[in-house]
């Protein structure tokens, strides 16, 4: 942190009337012991109070808070057995406690600011003991009490999407980061003119925080929507898509391989542009005019490309939203299994681990609303007698959907015959209708003819054989039999 931000944080704090549970000052006293047991209380109750971080800062006066400066210096402190009092806390706080030290000096007095940050998946602990902070006391947090369970479901419901990207902004810093000419147009809004005006509108979407210093920080939701350089952000380097196009159907020769770089709400338009233009395309006339015709349709495209978006696990380091393009198939990849069971994702109520961004892509118009993009892509792909996309979702691939082209149904598989029977079988019940061996024939391209009416009644069976349909009414004769999913 620069010196300019560290004295303006102390600034700031001073102001508070007395100490808190995340707050604590002090003139000296740098005794080992008590100090760990605070960096515990301190990361504990940060989380307890819904603050990212909390603070002890040497060289304030505790009654009046008066700027008095210290003689403590964490760097040449020693603990027990004349260690190193840094190495010393690191041997005893738990894993999970992330701090630093920062000492400096203001108008020929020196300062020591300790900066907590507050506890992530589990209580930070100091010699295996849990503390917390009461008002401005240090205590050992009690076993199976009150404080203890909301501490719990605190820590189990931290937000990825408001960990900071970028700290200690100036206003100024945080316009020059951020598209916000881009956010404004997709949401619809007139840019405000002055640039508080636009940094206020970015707090109250939570894309943008004030810091106790007065400066601004910018979330991992800021970067990930409208960020000009998400690979500048050391915690969202993979978060960038990338559409990689390889020769023929397999992974040996690259052809072209293209990461879009800036935030999601300018990227993933930008995305599927490129991707279209990657695909083979051929005219096709109507009448007196002529369209260009690809194999899949952009829309189908742009829904997928959003999901993987929208749903990957955005704490995965290792890898981020992938569009492999082959001769025959795309596949979209994200990391993150889904939360949703794969049979179940075409009329389930939609879930997402980000919900912040999930919510202002739909404020931008970047993807359907109330999870209706599945039903979209099985429809379009109905629609062109295409195969059903295909799922898979475990912990080491993450989620990955496959769309494949020409595929009719004397080419298809027979898995893939039986997954887009039992697709059409959701997508005929999500629009409150049951499928039939007619309805069937129709989502294949078939003719209405003896030959094509035995493949569908075969296929049926084969269906419900597998417990993927079943009849809508066991008492319907034959003529008037109408099945729907196994779920229903």
């Amino acid at each position: 942190m620069p010196e300019v931000s560290k004295i303006e944080l102390i600034y700031s704090l001073v102001g508070f009337p007395a100490e808190t549970e995340w707050l604590e000052f002090k003139e000296g006293n740098g005794d080992p012991e008590k100090l760990g047991r605070d960096i515990s209380a301190l990361a504990n109750s940060a989380a307890l109070c819904g603050r990212d971080r909390a603070y002890r800062i040497w060289g304030v006066s505790d009654s009046d808070h008066s700027l008095v400066g210290t003689s403590f210096n964490p760097y040449t402190k020693k603990a027990k057995g004349n260690q190193d009092l840094l190495i010393w806390l690191r041997r005893f706080l738990s894993a999970n406690a992330n701090y630093e030290f920062e000492r400096f000096s203001h108008d020929g007095k020196d300062y020591v600011v300790l900066t907590v940050r507050a506890a992530v998946a589990q209580p930070v602990t100091f010699d295996k003991a849990c503390y917390i902070r009461e008002g401005s006391s240090t205590t050992r947090l009690a076993g199976g009490s009150a404080k203890e369970a909301e501490l719990w479901r605190r820590l189990q419901s931290v937000d990825y999407e408001d960990q900071p990207a970028a700290e200690n902004l100036t206003a100024a810093e945080v316009l020059d980061q951020l598209d916000v000419a881009a956010y404004y147009a997709l949401i619809g809004a007139r840019r405000p003119s002055s640039g508080e005006a636009v940094v206020d509108g970015l707090v109250e979407q939570g894309m943008v925080y004030r810091q106790d210093n007065g400066r601004y920080l910018i979330t991992n939701l800021g970067a990930l929507l409208i960020a000009r350089k998400l690979s500048s952000y050391p915690g969202l380097r993979k978060r960038p898509i990338r559409v990689v196009k390889y020769a023929g159907k397999g992974n040996f020769e690259i052809l072209a391989d293209e990461t879009f770089d800036a935030g999601y709400a300018t990227a993933l338009s930008d995305a599927v542009k490129y991707i279209m233009s990657q695909l083979p395309a051929k005219e096709q006339a109507e009448g007196a005019f002529r369209r260009v015709v690809h194999p899949y349709s952009q829309r189908v495209v742009r829904e997928l490309l959003a999901n993987a978006v929208i749903h990957q696990d955005i704490s995965d380091s290792t890898a981020g939203p992938l569009v492999a393009l082959y001769d025959n198939r795309i596949v979209f990849s994200n990391p993150g299994t889904s939360l949703i069971p794969i049979p179940r994702v075409l009329n389930a109520q939609p879930r997402t681990r980000n919900v912040a961004l999930a919510r202002i892509m739909r404020q931008m118009d970047l993807c359907e609303e109330g999870g209706t993009g599945w039903d979209l892509v099985v429809a379009e792909c109905e629609k062109k007698h295409m195969a059903a996309p295909k799922i898979v979702s475990d912990d080491e691939l993450g989620t990955q959907v496959t769309l494949y082209s020409d595929s009719a149904f004397e080419r298809m598989t027979k898995a893939e015959r039986k997954d887009a029977a039992y697709w059409h079988a959701c997508l005929m019940y999500a629009q409150d209708e049951a499928m039939s061996n007619q309805s069937l024939r129709e989502r294949f391209g078939l003719a209405s003819e003896r030959k094509s009416t035995i493949a569908i009644s075969r296929l049926i069976s084969e269906c419900r054989e597998a417990d993927l349909i079943k009849l809508e009414d066991e008492e319907a004769g034959d003529k008037y039999r109408r099945y729907v999913p196994f779920w229903a």
